[in-house]
């Protein structure tokens, strides 16, 4: 689980779209900064008529306290004005609050050139100092004047459309991204061999433009396959009536090595062509296999029979008895066939047996068939399914083999709903999973 959002977390930052939110929240908060910024400067600019007005106010203040500053006057103030008074004389000290000790744990700093007034502040009190004739002044704020529901109702509000802003950008970057998606899904169609898919073209700008090019090159490739493989049958079966000639002149001939010769090469072709157009074949299976529900290990009984006596024989590890799938059972006898002849065919006599285990992962069921053979170099993988591939380009009779059997059994997996995998490492050995709807 961890490693799966781990994973998720990683293509969510290396995604397009994260990448734009993240450039229009950097722009707001560039925004932002600047705006205060000049308000800053603004209000500094305006601090000193500013300053003025409230030592005039202060002074005002201090005279109606009286000489010396009465404290019943100064509560009377206070109440007026939602301010807290502390009074520090050569006689005597005073303050109008329960608490007013916060101004000794305060921060101050000069607000003017005028000494006689000072800022402080302490963990969000705000306090004026001033210095007078008759004593040290010191005025609060009321903490019922910092708590004014006007202003919390002007934040929330300010929030709500900072947060408002933010949500419609995400909603259109999503909106404008949308045929990225579409593009993103077409190729991982297009990679899992379904050239029929088609990208929506529901967009006029670049995207759109972008989505028609990707199906003008899907339906191109999807032709060049389809005349690739049309030539395949056309060939094959022009073929078909030559052989038969010469099959039919070799039974005029004597016996000798240039007839057994002849015969070979006529067996070899005739089953070249078959394997074509069994793989042309099942190309066009959906809907006309010979499907029942069986058990997987009543196919592998009818299949390893085969495979006993040859080197370095078949092990089956641990085969489920339960396991049942929905599929014509013919067809998947000839990929058991496939996969068992290539994993024996590329082991060493004296290598430990293929293996062959059966795994329930809803909603597959997975048959695993594993060699400890001579492996598959990485950059040949990706054509090991391609028709008449063969990693062993030599091509010669000992190796055997057209390179149709792994194509063969692709098509017949995929006209089963289900897919087949290949993973290999030279000289250590070469696995092959099955999957099955289950």
């Amino acid at each position: 689980m961890g490693q799966k959002f781990m994973n998720w977390f990683k293509r969510i930052l290396r995604s397009v779209f994260t990448k734009l939110l993240v450039v229009i929240v950097l722009t707001g908060i560039c925004i932002n900064l600047v705006v205060v910024g000049f308000f800053w400067l603004h209000r500094s600019a305006a601090g000193r008529p500013l300053h003025k007005n409230i030592l005039q106010y202060l002074n005002y203040i201090v005279d109606d306290l009286g000489s010396p500053p009465d404290l019943v006057r100064a509560k009377q103030i206070g109440r007026q004005a939602s301010l807290q008074i502390y009074y520090d004389g050569m006689h005597t000290n005073w303050t109008t609050a329960e608490n007013f000790s916060d101004i000794q744990k305060a921060h101050w700093r000069d607000w003017s050139r005028d000494p006689i007034i000072r800022l402080g502040s302490y963990h969000g009190h705000h306090f004026v100092e001033l210095i007078h004739e008759s004593g040290r002044f010191v005025f609060g704020l009321d903490k019922s004047f910092e708590l004014d529901p006007e202003r919390k109702r002007l934040v929330i509000i300010l929030l709500s459309l900072l947060t408002l802003i933010l949500a419609g950008a995400f909603l259109s970057i999503r909106w404008i991204l949308k045929p990225v998606r579409w593009l993103n899904e077409g190729v991982r169609e297009v990679s899992q061999g379904n050239l029929k898919y088609r990208v929506p073209l529901k967009r006029s700008d670049e995207l759109r433009d972008l989505a028609a090019a990707f199906n003008d090159m899907t339906e191109r490739i999807r032709d060049m396959l389809h005349s690739k493989e049309q030539l395949l049958l056309d060939v094959s079966h022009e073929l078909r009536s030559p052989l038969t000639r010469v099959k039919v002149a070799l039974e005029f001939m004597p016996d000798g090595q240039a007839k057994e010769s002849i015969t070979g090469d006529v067996v070899e072709m005739e089953k070249m062509i078959n394997e074509i157009l069994e793989t042309a074949r099942m190309h066009h299976l959906h809907g006309k296999l010979k499907v029942e529900r069986v058990l997987l290990t009543d196919i592998l009984k009818e299949v390893l029979p085969e495979f006993e006596n040859q080197s370095p024989g078949v092990q089956a590890d641990d085969i489920p008895t339960g396991s049942a799938i929905q599929v014509d059972p013919e067809q998947i006898k000839i990929v058991f066939k496939n996969i068992l002849t290539n994993a024996i065919k590329f082991s060493s006599p004296d290598s430990q047996p293929v293996s062959i285990r059966l795994k329930d992962r809803p909603p597959n069921i997975v048959l695993q068939i594993a060699d400890h053979g001579i492996g598959i170099p990485q950059d040949e993988l990706p054509f090991i399914f391609e028709p008449f591939y063969r990693v062993d380009k030599s091509r010669t009779k000992d190796t055997g083999g057209y390179g149709l059997g792994l194509s063969l059994c692709k098509t017949i997996m995929e006209a089963h709903g289900g897919r087949i995998q290949i993973d290999s490492t030279p000289n250590v050995g070469t696995t092959v999973t099955l999957f099955f709807p289950n």
